[in-house]
């Protein structure tokens, strides 16, 4: 039987859920500084201050995303989209900074290393995009598609806070509230529930092209500055629906 999925000039809903798991990508990149005190000969004290690389796993639970796409069949096998996205992460502590304190003072070595803990702002992002899906097998109740999708996508302001035993640094600007494109390549199934409604499953690979700065406290900071000058993202999606 001809399950015309999709048929040409018809339009069908397609809402979807799921999440997502980061393979590649900088959320903030790694940065090294040192500073060198001498307070007499053989008096002389070394301290190295470090951050390592963090992806958005590192920093962030699995987001949660939902969507709908609006789907328009171009052909009896091939349809057009436009999409709704949302997702969120709850951020997590991170070793943000490591200060190595080392050298010699008042004839006593010194060896000190301390941790600064991170914690982000959690983070929210939503957008739009269009794209196309075709698909494999329009005729029996499993169908698998491929698709090809591009986005716009606005993300929140994300500031950093840095925990010692000491005290905490709150508010430190990283990343702006700004528009950010990717792309997406699909490729899942759906499987006929009744005649009108089918399931279906998801993944693929998306490439997100970087956040926009915010370096107001962290200008004049050596490497540091540089560590929120990318914010790309590859990931894996995870999606479920119903369409």
């Amino acid at each position: 039987e001809d399950r015309k999925r999709p048929t040409a000039g018809e339009f069908s809903l397609m809402p979807k859920i799921g999440t997502d798991f980061t393979v590649g990508g900088d959320f903030v990149k790694s940065a090294s500084e040192s500073a060198t005190l001498t307070f007499r000969p053989g008096e002389i004290i070394t301290a190295d201050i470090s951050a390592d690389s963090q992806d958005f796993d590192d920093v962030y639970e699995k987001p949660f995303k939902i969507g709908v796409n609006l789907n328009l069949g171009l052909t009896d096998n091939t349809e057009a989209f436009l999409g709704l996205k949302y997702m969120r992460a709850n951020a997590e502590n991170f070793d943000a900074i490591t200060i190595d304190v080392s050298g010699n003072f008042l004839g006593a070595a010194i060896s000190e290393s301390e941790v600064l803990t991170g914690k982000f702002d959690d983070y929210r992002e939503f957008g739009f995009g269009v794209g196309a899906r075709h698909f494999l097998n329009r005729y029996d109740a499993f169908t698998p598609y491929v698709s090809l999708e591009g986005e716009f996508t606005h993300n929140n302001e994300i500031e950093l806070d840095l925990t010692h035993a000491l005290g905490t640094i709150s508010g430190i600007e990283f990343y702006e509230d700004a528009w950010k494109a990717s792309v997406g390549f699909g490729c899942g199934f759906l499987f006929d529930v009744t005649d009108t409604i089918s399931a279906g499953v998801e993944t693929g690979f998306n490439y997100s092209f970087g956040m926009s700065d915010d370096d107001t406290v962290l200008n004049g900071t050596g490497s540091f500055e540089n560590t929120n000058d990318d914010g790309d993202r590859m990931s894996v999606p995870l999606m479920f629906s119903v369409r």
